[in-house]
């Protein structure tokens, strides 16, 4: 077993840990801030890009092919850095970024041409592999920014950063993507060309690249690979990882599913005409007219909105508490707000839940690198930190692998609207089949003699599609009961070694 996590230094004020971490730490933000803009902008389209109708221009996929896009990246993104972070830590955090950045680019502008299967694929695991090697060598260098006495405000300040990035890319690529999908997918591309230039010129290496043993000689890639792999012998981090897998199984439905959710089930017309009235703006007042909608999107960045807002004031507060005690409030706020979003067909309904969810997220996210960051070795930060990946892999590639063929099963619309058209009102299957995306809905609403939003409410009363988010979120409260049995275990195991 590792070194039980440092107990926790006097905390100096705010100012005071404020002023304390070096440039590296605000150029690594910097950097962060960038990456996410790209990937979140990209994520939280991708998914309306794969299922979207051909005659808006998306692929007109299901959700279970965008279940194995995205589980395939998940996978590759997140399984990856058990090794990148060792190579980072051996051979220099700086190069280790560029080569990501440079990969992510040619992925992010593959995507915008592609119109196949395959293609669509390949950018996929580009993005994957690229941000793969990005996350250790970033992660290191802000693990070795901060220490005990400010871990709390550091990782706060980075979850801050993160969102800062990830609200303001949903907004630009959601808006480009109104006016040609690729425009979105090439913006995420040219913005990472900032963060070549902001790493060449202002990081600091904390691995400077030697790749060497004590005593001078070389280590092997072989050797790299086994001191990586040895650290599935620590088991209280095993653990800790294979209980966080399960709630991030239900985190990334969020993302994954929820934009999906609102634009097919949830009104969203009541925050357009707020939207309009607040604003004055054109755009929106466009938007609101004849009962239009909310880029879905943009419903699911509250998440990201609230965060910015109120992070670091919440990282502040809880500066005094142990992780796992906010870990274990926030896994459950979470699950709270998940299931009351999920579960809501009018938008203000739906964001109300979404903030409650970013309340829980608050909690326990910031935590979690937190509390990896002082449980890992100096040596290993990076190491760790990429091994932090292991409850994004299971949980992502989980949600999408099962969650994206559960949603075609029990949510999905469109599949409901032929299911309904065949099965309760009887008309030709292969006539049926025969449909578009893009005419399921409409043909409803002619043959059942109603506007397709009666016949959506039809669905919904004889469906009842919310089951799905009372699936994951059963998953979530497993998880967050798993952390309490977790924080007991580690508490007798503290009693113990006290007593000998």
């Amino acid at each position: 077993m590792s070194a039980a996590v440092p107990a926790a230094a006097p905390r100096p004020g705010f100012v005071a840990q404020f002023k304390s971490f070096p440039s590296s730490f605000w150029v690594a933000n910097a950097i962060e801030l960038v990456e996410r803009f790209s990937f979140y902008g990209v994520r939280t389209i991708a998914a309306l890009y794969i299922v979207g109708k051909a005659e808006t221009g998306g692929l007109a996929l299901s959700n279970t092919d965008k279940g194995i896009f995205f589980g395939v990246w998940s996978l590759i993104q997140c399984l990856l850095p058990m090794f990148t972070g060792g190579f980072a830590d051996r051979y220099g955090y700086r190069r280790s970024l560029l080569v990501a950045f440079g990969i992510n680019i040619v992925g992010y502008s593959l995507m915008g041409y592609t119109h196949s299967w395959w293609s669509f694929m390949g950018a996929c695991c580009l993005i994957g592999t690229g941000t793969a090697i990005f996350k250790p060598p970033l992660h290191g260098t802000l693990a070795h920014c901060v220490g005990t006495s400010n871990s709390s405000l550091g990782w706060g300040i980075f979850y801050q950063v993160v969102n800062i990035g990830g609200f303001i890319g949903p907004l630009v690529c959601g808006y480009l993507r109104l006016l040609q999908w690729r425009f979105a997918f090439f913006a995420a591309a040219g913005i990472i060309i900032v963060n070549v230039l902001i790493t060449l010129v202002f990081l600091k290496d904390y691995a400077k690249g030697t790749g060497a043993e004590p005593g001078g000689a070389r280590k092997s890639p072989a050797a790299v690979f086994a001191e990586s792999m040895a650290v599935l012998k620590d088991l209280r981090f095993v653990v800790f990882l294979a209980i966080f897998s399960g709630f991030w199984f239900m985190f990334m439905q969020l993302f994954d599913q929820l934009s999906i959710f609102i634009d097919q089930w949830v009104d969203s017309n009541d925050v357009a005409q707020f939207l309009a009235r607040v604003t004055g703006l054109g755009f929106f007042q466009r938007m609101a007219a004849g009962g239009g909608q909310v880029n879905p999107e943009w419903i699911v960045n509250v998440d990201a909105g609230a965060i910015i807002i109120f992070v670091l004031l919440i990282s502040y507060l809880n500066r005094k508490f142990r992780p796992i005690s906010d870990m274990i409030v926030g896994m459950a706020v979470c699950c709270g707000g998940f299931l009351f979003a999920g579960t809501m067909t009018t938008g203000w309904l739906c964001v109300l839940g979404i903030f409650i969810f970013a309340l829980g997220e608050m909690a326990c996210s910031p935590k979690f690198s937190e509390y990896v960051a002082l449980m890992a070795p100096p040596d290993k930060k990076a190491l760790y930190m990429g091994y932090s990946n292991i409850p994004f892999a299971v949980g992502w590639a989980g949600a999408n692998f099962i969650g994206g063929p559960l949603y075609d099963r029990l949510s999905d619309k469109i599949a409901l609207g032929r299911h309904h058209l065949v099965h309760g009102l009887g008309l030709d299957p292969q006539a049926v089949a025969g449909l578009s995306k893009g005419a399921v809905m409409s043909k409803l609403a002619d043959a059942l003699g109603q506007s397709e939003a009666a016949a959506r409410q039809v669905l919904w009363n004889t469906y009842h599609p919310q089951s799905f988010w009372y699936i994951c979120t059963g998953v979530g409260v497993v998880a967050t009961l798993g952390m309490v049995g977790y924080h007991f275990w580690l508490e007798a195991d503290a009693r113990r070694r006290r007593a000998t």
